[in-house]
């Protein structure tokens, strides 16, 4: 068919077949069977269909949440290393701080204590962030050739993904909290246990959405770990822990108050010592103060808002979720 219809074979013929189709009584025909074709019969109405999608919202949140369970099985090496990391920082912790929690008795030892839980927190929240990263590049492109060919909604995947990062960062918090907790001998009390385990899991999944929604935002995993790594540092340094909250000036204590790690350190300094009346040693002071006193004078909290804490957690999981999910589904680097 190729050698008959060539051009080689139009010049040696002498005749030009698109031409030559065009004046016979097929072409004709055609044209007008494509006209009758075109128009449709009465009340009879155009194809429709209610969605994009074959299946709803909620059968392609099921379908991607068990695509996603099946690739974080099949692919262990991810969750394997923050693991193993997670455990690593936990004797590190462990070991460091050893029995720092029945040493009450100066407000050198309370910071010591303080400084435990805020880096029980911040070096595996940092790492979570960043071991997500490149898991969420890979997996990105993926979409785009899945949204391409009409399979979901950026929505659907989007939810499943941040779904899947919560059993996994649970069991991560359960095996952590009672390393540390128990090395460190906080107070083996269920409320104290509750909070310190409640607000450590909170803290290291707001990490990891920080870590999916720098990658959502940015064109490559190496524009979002600097997006990310610039970041870390200003966390560390509003957190309240080396700058009170008392101290720092009243033109940054606006980011004090986003600041997502601030909340962290004030939820455990709370709720495992609002509530005690022990006195310590403060230099400068003639009078002992109460942990509890001290607490709230040194550092300015307010010991009755663990439920506000609670909630601005919370609510920094859902926003960074949110901002992931949200720019997923308008931001397209796609470079093809």
């Amino acid at each position: 068919m190729l050698d008959v219809s060539s051009m080689d074979t139009e010049t040696r013929l002498g005749i030009d077949f698109a031409e030559y189709y065009k004046s016979t009584t097929f072409y004709q025909q055609n044209k007008a069977r494509v006209k009758e074709l075109s128009t449709p019969p009465p009340r009879v109405n155009d194809l429709h269909f209610p969605s994009q999608y074959s299946q709803p919202a909620w059968e392609q949140f099921k379908s991607c949440l068990w695509k996603q369970w099946w690739t974080y099985w099949r692919s262990p090496d991810y969750n394997l290393s923050r693991y193993f990391y997670t455990f690593a920082a936990a004797l590190m912790v462990g070991t460091i701080f050893w029995n720092v929690g029945t040493k009450r008795e100066s407000n050198t030892d309370l910071l010591t204590i303080i400084g435990a839980m805020y880096a029980s927190v911040l070096f595996v929240g940092i790492n979570n962030s960043t071991t997500v990263q490149p898991v969420v590049a890979v997996e990105r492109t993926v979409f785009y050739r899945e949204r391409a060919a009409g399979f979901y909604s950026a929505l659907p995947y989007a939810m499943a993904q941040v779904v899947i990062e919560i059993p996994y960062v649970l069991l991560q918090t359960a095996y952590y909290t009672v390393i540390v907790y128990a090395m460190v001998s906080f107070e083996w009390e269920a409320a104290k246990f509750f909070w310190f385990f409640f607000i450590t899991f909170l803290s290291f999944l707001y990490f990891t959405y920080y870590g999916m929604m720098a990658v959502a935002v940015t064109p490559n995993q190496q524009v979002a770990a600097v997006l990310a790594n610039a970041f870390y540092y200003l966390f560390n340094l509003f957190s309240g822990f080396f700058i009170a909250k008392l101290r720092i000036p009243i033109w940054w204590m606006w980011y004090y108050y986003i600041c997502p790690i601030a909340w962290t350190v004030y939820g455990l300094i709370v709720s495992q010592y609002g509530d005690v009346e022990d006195t310590i040693i403060v230099p400068g002071l003639p009078v002992k103060p109460t942990i509890k006193a001290y607490i709230e004078d040194h550092f300015g909290y307010d010991l009755d808002l663990m439920g506000l804490v609670a909630a601005v957690l919370a609510g920094f999981v859902v926003f960074f979720a949110f901002m992931y999910a949200y720019c997923i589904k308008t931001l397209n680097f796609q470079m093809r």
